[in-house]
């Protein structure tokens, strides 16, 4: 039973460790796109060429991922604080939890939730915000350019 309440825990540690490893990504990845866009709208523009509208919504694109990743770090943050809470709570009560303890309890678990659930939206719009500029801008790289 102990070996699989530590793996149990090894799986709890890398599932976090992986979202910790997709937001750097996120930024990374959505951060070099916009450089590339404005390295491309700069060059476009030293020649007196059109910059093309794929361009420029990439380059949004990229940009509302990095903002909303980090909405998602903010709701991560606020996701923790709850249950944070919510086990003080638990502890400090001890084994005989009061009624008010209690409501405490399930008022932080509550909010826990909710924000669980607005960081993994956050997380998913930001990861979709960054394929949508990778694939528009090698659009533009490939077929237009």
């Amino acid at each position: 039973m102990n070996e699989v309440k530590e793996r149990q825990k090894l799986s709890w540690e890398g599932m976090f460790y992986s979202i910790q490893r997709i937001d750097l990504l996120i930024v990374s990845i959505s951060g070099a796109g916009i450089y590339v866009c404005l390295e491309t709208i700069k060059y476009l523009s030293d020649k007196s060429l059109d910059v093309n509208l794929l361009i420029r919504i990439s380059g949004g694109l990229f940009l509302f991922g990095i903002i909303i990743n980090f909405l998602s770090q903010v709701f991560g943050y606020k996701t923790n604080q709850q249950d944070f809470l919510m086990c003080q709570v638990k502890i400090d009560a001890g084994k005989k939890v009061s009624k008010k303890e209690q409501i405490q309890i399930d008022t932080y678990d509550n909010n826990s939730e909710k924000y669980s659930k607005w960081t993994d939206i956050f997380n998913y719009l930001s990861i979709g915000f960054m394929f949508l500029g990778l694939i528009l801008i090698m659009t533009y790289f490939l077929f237009i350019f």
